[in-house]
């Protein structure tokens, strides 16, 4: 009798701690569009919202006010591989205004002004699974800057890599990535996912020494290199924390001392690290 109370209670533990559909926490961010009616939204994840069984559109709601945007995926292949195509715009100026004297202090007493502009975005996600429960997800897309009128914008160059990505289509005109993932289910409620995108900007232009353009001969290179390994702990059956490390190399035009064979010593470019921690919950429904 003891030992059948020991096992109820255990038992109940056991449910207690385990989502009510006992599968694994679904893979983020890859090709798959949910059923018609399920959405999720995080604090810092966009706002995604399924208006048909193959179409989903999503927004980010900490900007939507100060820089309209609006995406739509379109699941194109379903099962087993998933394709499915993103297009989106964004229109970021006033948002860019908001900061001009924090994020761009050359314009917070300019004449000039951050011109109206619109920010296309295309691309393409490609999923398939791995064993019962792992992801993998290959993605490629790109956007690109259409002036609304005069526009001074030029690379914002902030020595902090992932927001000079963010800008990047805005302020150089263009941005593109390719890269992938893989996402990895360890048990109900633990995910693991790691990331590496190779991006390229437009012009960055050239560096800058005591204040002086030193030419093309310096330029700063547009290639930028990411790569992000997170876990996803899942709160209930419809939320979960994704926590992680950014890692970003980039030229941001630093420069070392390296001595040759002849015992001179010279100054050589060096591309630069960024690590980043990575924090946000997210909701889901259906």
């Amino acid at each position: 009798m003891r030992a059948l109370l020991m096992a109820v209670l255990l038992s109940g533990a056991l449910m207690s701690s385990t989502p009510a559909s006992a599968q694994p926490l679904p893979a983020w961010d890859t090709a798959d569009v949910g059923p018609r009616g399920s959405w999720s939204v995080g604090v810092f994840n966009p706002l995604r919202i399924a208006v048909h069984d193959s179409i989903e559109l999503q927004t980010h709601p900490l900007l939507f006010f100060v820089a309209p945007n609006v995406d739509a995926r379109f699941a194109l292949l379903r099962s087993p591989l998933r394709l499915t195509a993103e297009a989106g715009l964004s229109m970021p100026t006033l948002a860019m205004r908001l900061v001009k004297g924090y994020l761009f202090p050359s314009w917070g007493t300019s004449q000039n002004d951050i011109g109206w502009m619109l920010t296309p975005r295309a691309g393409l996600l490609l999923s398939g699974n791995v064993l019962e429960h792992d992801v993998w997800t290959i993605r490629a897309d790109a956007a690109f800057r259409i002036p609304l009128g005069p526009n001074s914008a030029m690379p914002l160059n902030f020595f902090l890599t992932p927001l000079d990505l963010v800008l990047a289509a805005p302020l150089t005109g263009f941005r593109s990535r390719v890269g992938g993932a893989y996402d990895h289910a360890f048990n109900d409620r633990l995910r693991l996912r790691g990331e590496l995108n190779l991006y390229v900007t437009g012009s960055q232009g050239n560096l800058i020494v005591s204040g002086r353009d030193v030419g093309a001969i310096a330029s700063v290179s547009p290639l930028v290199l990411t790569a992000h390994v997170g876990v996803d702990i899942a709160i209930s059956e419809h939320s979960r924390i994704t926590a992680g490390v950014l890692w970003a190399n980039a030229d941001q035009g630093a420069t070392r001392l390296v001595e040759g064979a002849d015992g001179f010593s010279e100054r050589v470019r060096v591309r630069s690290n960024d690590f980043l921690p990575t924090l946000d919950f997210i909701w889901q429904g259906f």
